[in-house]
């Protein structure tokens, strides 16, 4: 009797472990990746938003006053960071289908980067007219004015470290070139964050003829002076001071990317690496401490990646 259960168990199991629905996992890791990029803000950059920098520094006496400043032409607005990330892309299991669904990716990114936020640029002049020369011979006038040019130019700075995650739709993935689309965040520290401080001065005797009198105006490689002769003396000095609290980002981007098989052969390692560009607009969440939360336009773009999946 017992031979005859164990035999009747030996038959009918293999039906029982067949009939039994297997569960997939939700996500499986398919891919890895790595980019080198950068990116573009638009940064606030008004006398209140300089003081509130000052007011976040350790060492706010390098900052000027400048309500007694002309501001630059080049006070544009715009920061700017370079970055590298590391890419861990999951393949979603869709249990309607039956099926992984590569056309979709749960990519997560680990990175670091550096970079400017809000830049300041002030200056200001001093004339003194010295003395009025005459010549000898011709009678001719000429007159020496002392000048002294004074530029101030503020950058916050920052290295950050960052997390990020994005959801990302695919064309067909078989074909050479396929194209992505989808929406992501990320988040970032910056464990070090300043304030680079640059001072500029230069003292000019500039001699000109009466009714001839230079015109200050600020040119493309700095700021002088036309039709003029003189001799001129400067100093500069170059000084950080860092920021008394940390910096915080928040960034939502949709990302969009082109990718490009690198080989045809399906028994080529090169047949599962793709190379890829990637845009990503959005918005960045700037959190400074001891001052307040700025909200910036932001562009990112991966110059260079590549991805390896199987």
């Amino acid at each position: 009797m017992k031979k005859q259960i164990v035999l009747s168990l030996l038959i009918i199991l293999p039906f029982i472990l067949s009939s039994q629905e297997t569960n997939p996992p939700g996500f499986k890791v398919t891919s890895v990746g790595f980019s080198f990029g950068f990116a573009g803000a638009g940064v606030a950059n008004t006398n209140e938003d300089f003081t509130g920098l000052a007011g976040a520094v350790n060492d706010p006496d390098l900052f000027i006053d400048p309500s007694s400043m002309e501001r630059s032409r080049y006070n544009l607005g715009f920061g700017g960071n370079v970055s590298s990330k590391l890419y861990l892309g999951l393949t979603p299991y869709s249990k309607k289908k039956g099926t992984y669904r590569y056309d979709r990716e749960l990519r997560f990114s680990f990175g670091t980067g550096s970079g400017v936020r809000r830049s300041f640029n002030y200056y200001q002049i001093t004339e003194n007219t010295i003395d009025t020369l005459t010549s000898a011979t011709s009678g001719n006038q000429v007159i020496a004015d002392s000048n002294i040019f004074n530029r101030y130019l503020y950058a916050e700075s920052f290295t950050e470290f960052n997390l990020g995650v994005a959801f990302i739709f695919k064309t067909p993935v078989e074909r050479r070139f396929h194209f992505t689309a989808g929406a992501g965040l990320e988040y970032a520290y910056a464990y070090r964050a300043y304030a680079r401080v640059e001072y500029y001065n230069e003292r000019d005797m500039i001699y000109y003829a009466p009714g001839n009198k230079p015109v200050w105006e600020e040119m493309d490689y700095g700021f002088g002076p036309y039709n003029w002769n003189n001799d001129d003396q400067g100093t500069s000095s170059i000084n950080n001071t860092n920021l008394s609290g940390s910096i915080h980002f928040v960034r939502a981007h949709i990302p969009l990317g082109i990718h490009f098989r690198v080989s045809r052969k399906a028994e080529s390692f090169f047949n599962k690496v793709y190379l890829f560009g990637e845009m990503n607009p959005g918005l960045e969440f700037q959190m400074v401490s001891n001052d307040k939360t700025y909200l910036n336009p932001y562009f990112g773009f991966a110059m260079f990646g590549f991805t390896y999946r199987w």
